[in-house]
């Protein structure tokens, strides 16, 4: 189960999520617990000045928590490229914040979790992970499709690149046939962390925000 979470702090998630109720998503963790999930997925997205100064309090929420949190890099998608620079934080920090308070951490292997790289602290019952697609080039490895509530299938979240499956879905060949054409055409890179892209069709950065391709 993936759940975003990109703060603690009541007011913070309720200004992020337009009127969210923190309490609501906290009792919902705390139920998919109790329902023996495989695997809880905290998703947090570093935003500098928002949320950057919470990396230890997400890292403590794993002490007693069997939880996979995971710091994922804020993307220049749908945003100004002098906005993104700004507001953009380096998974270092979660790192540095980790020796700063003495917290001594090692990798771990987590199936099915993508590009996502994980470790746990020493003694605590859950683990965290990075996702890196600015800092790190991960591409290559990337197996993840993405179908918008629209009804697009996106290879990359980053090109504008897109395959309408809405009137294939009842027919299962044409329906194969279209996500094939779409794994098929996944880049071997993005612009974010690479200068060349030859291998994408449209090269054009997508139009979309985060919040209208969802997931």
């Amino acid at each position: 189960m993936n759940i975003s979470l990109d703060t603690f702090q009541a007011q913070r998630y309720k200004e992020i999520t337009r009127g969210g109720n923190i309490e609501q998503v906290l009792d919902g963790i705390n139920a998919a617990a109790e329902l023996h999930f495989k695997k809880i997925k905290l998703n947090i997205v570093l935003i500098k000045g928002q949320n950057d100064d919470e990396v230890l309090d997400f890292l403590k929420y794993t002490q007693y928590h069997d939880v996979n949190v995971r710091f994922i890099e804020f993307m220049p998608i749908g945003n100004s490229e002098k906005m993104w620079k700004k507001e953009y934080v380096g998974l270092q920090n979660v790192f540095n914040t980790c020796e700063q308070n003495g917290l001594e951490y090692s990798p771990i292997e987590l199936k099915g979790n993508g590009p996502s790289d994980n470790y746990q602290i020493k003694g605590f019952k859950g683990s965290f992970g990075l996702i890196h697609p600015i800092s790190s080039k991960f591409c290559e490895n990337c197996n993840r499709l993405r179908i918008t509530a629209d009804g697009y299938v996106k290879a990359c979240l980053y090109w504008n690149e897109e395959i309408d499956i809405r009137k294939a879905i009842p027919y299962k060949k044409e329906f194969r046939r279209l996500i094939q054409k779409s794994l098929d055409r996944k880049p071997l890179n993005h612009e974010m962390a690479m200068d060349e892209a030859d291998r994408v069709i449209d090269k054009a950065p997508t139009w979309r925000h985060m919040s209208q391709i969802g997931g």
